[in-house]
């Protein structure tokens, strides 16, 4: 199998190989040659749109010698359904191996993104909001490089934290013990993680410090957007997992297959309000949603540190736009649209 693999590379990550072996003590007879034909590969066409079995292409049964191994095409895969028909003699194994995609997924990969962004850290100081050695840049170029650098690094928390470490936790830690060759890199990868939750909560300092005052450059309303939707994504994905370790099956494994702690992200911390703020001093609270409300404000602050003193309803409406990204002042404008339109053609 790994000469055929070895052959194979450069093809489609959608394509699959499988292979068959039939494992028996009794003797070769005419018998047992007949029952070797009995593995079986059962094929049918599928109907991607609909979903089900297309009623104008016949399935096929095709049979097969014992340590056959076939290979299905482009995407053969992807359009047909495919099971392996065992027989009834012997011990007979089975398995199907894909081909991998060698650009992700990867312990090199996760490692050099990682060593990369750190690389590129160094050039900004996220408590006061400026580039290391180059405090003269100023205007859109430096709001938009920390904007770019903000966004890279809560993209890398995020593809950390539900890529790598709640994989690795939720197999328990019983499969922890039989892959001593990851204790090392997912220790790594927590401690980034970590490393990254403090760089991030220093820049939560920061908005919370300047976004009254306009002697600040580098603040602008795409830098909290990028931490409002980073943090609801990574709160909405937190929520999911909840509901996933409330499984079922969780509670039928042996204890040490179910999902354990992992120190950087289960650490039931709720955090405490000092005024607007909600700061430990480094880390991050796991419950995300109450910092999002503080980024919020943060940017409402921000936004208004300029405005004239309003008065009436337009103020407020000014006043709650102004706790929103762009992109959910668009999409209320947008609602807003199709309704006047609805309403329109009713009348």
């Amino acid at each position: 199998i790994i000469t055929v693999f070895q052959s194979l590379k450069g093809v489609s990550p959608i394509s699959s190989l499988s292979t068959t072996t039939t494992k028996t003590e009794k003797k070769k007879n005419k018998e047992t040659k007949m029952q070797e034909n009995e593995w079986s590969v059962a094929l049918r066409a599928m109907d991607g749109g609909a979903g089900g079995a297309l009623s104008t292409v016949p399935p096929l049964l095709v049979p097969l010698q014992s340590g056959t191994l076939y290979f299905m095409l482009d995407d053969f895969n992807h359009n047909h359904e495919h099971a392996v028909i065992a027989g009834s003699s012997g011990i007979r194994y089975s398995s199907t191996h894909r081909v991998a995609r060698e650009g992700a997924g990867t312990w090199q990969y996760i490692r050099d993104k990682v060593q990369s962004f750190f690389d590129s850290a160094v050039e900004f100081d996220l408590t006061r909001g400026s580039f290391i050695g180059n405090d003269n840049m100023a205007g859109r170029k430096l709001k938009d490089r920390l904007v770019t650098h903000v966004r890279a690094m809560q993209n890398l928390m995020t593809e950390i934290e539900f890529e790598w470490l709640r994989q690795w936790y939720v197999q328990g830690e019983k499969h922890a013990g039989l892959h001593p060759y990851w204790h090392g890199p997912i220790k790594s990868l927590c401690n980034s993680f970590c490393e990254l939750e403090r760089m991030t909560m220093d820049l939560c300092g920061l908005l919370h410090n300047e976004s009254k005052s306009t002697a600040n450059s580098c603040l602008s309303e795409n830098l909290f957007d990028v931490l409002i939707e980073s943090f609801a994504e990574r709160s909405k994905q937190r929520r999911l997992w909840r509901q996933r370790y409330q499984d079922t099956i969780f509670s039928i494994l042996e204890e040490d297959e179910r999902p354990f702690s992992c120190s950087c992200l289960d650490r039931n911390y709720e955090g405490r309000c000092d005024g607007n703020l909600l700061w430990d001093g480094a880390h991050m609270p796991e419950d995300l949603d109450e910092l999002i409300e503080i980024v919020r404000k943060y940017r409402s602050a921000f936004v208004g540190r300029d405005a004239s003193v309003d008065s009436g309803s337009k103020s407020s409406k000014k006043r709650k736009a102004s706790l929103m990204t762009k992109r959910e002042q668009k999409r209320v404008a947008s609602n807003w649209e199709r309704l006047k339109s609805k309403l329109g053609n009713k009348s």
